[in-house]
């Protein structure tokens, strides 16, 4: 093995041990080899969690991979105007979140080709690809039993789009109440109650698909 890849795995490691801030702030004044390996990381940090949650968001596993390539492409464009006194993570579900929003209207304005989609059409060839390590990576697919698996995703499926969004950031991706509020921008009251509502539109929802 040469001794510029032992360096390239060194310095690599080097950036796997900083936080999602603090890395992205090195990435701001990164040489090109330096950025491609810390947003390496990035996305193997991330790509599961951010797949599992745009396949539960639109219910397509092939469209929740090219729009979590998009995420990360968007990233990787603004690295440099990154804002480091926001959450790398809220950060990165606004833009997934936001991506997925814009699919559904897509689907709206064209029903017959809403499993086609392409992206932006604006595509960095070094970016690297994101795709879930297996399908079992998707929490989906983790569940126990498959009957319980179709039935929650079918529940899901029935709520109104802002109550599924507003359970997957909390109910499945564990995200804060903070972060759900930066997310939608929305005051933490707002976000609370709204939770508590969604959270009751599934029960009645869970009661239908499972008498």
């Amino acid at each position: 093995m040469g001794s510029g890849v032992v360096q390239g795995m060194e310095r690599k490691d080097e950036l796997a041990s900083l936080s999602d801030n603090d890395l992205m702030v090195r990435l701001r004044a990164a040489s090109n080899a330096e950025l491609m390996r810390g947003f390496e990381v990035l996305v193997g940090r991330y790509k599961n969690a951010i797949v599992s949650f745009l396949f539960r968001f639109v219910g397509d596993f092939r469209t929740a991979e090219d729009l979590a390539q998009e995420t990360f492409l968007r990233v990787f464009k603004k690295v440099h105007d990154y804002n480091s006194s926001a959450k790398f993570s809220t950060w990165l579900y606004t833009i997934a979140s936001n991506l997925a929003k814009d699919e559904f209207k897509r689907r709206a304005r064209h029903p017959a080709k809403s499993l086609d989609w392409k992206g932006g059409g604006d595509t960095t060839r070094d970016v690297p690809q994101v795709q879930a390590d297996t399908t079992d990576s998707v929490p989906d697919v983790q569940l126990e039993h498959e009957e319980a698996r179709r039935n929650v995703k079918k529940a899901l499926d029935l709520l109104e789009a802002h109550d599924r969004e507003i359970l997957l950031y909390k109910d499945v991706q564990g995200l804060s109440y903070e972060e759900i509020a930066e997310i939608l921008g929305l005051p933490m009251g707002t976000v609370k109650s709204r939770i508590s509502r969604a959270r009751t539109a599934f029960k009645e929802v869970w009661k239908k698909v499972n008498p």
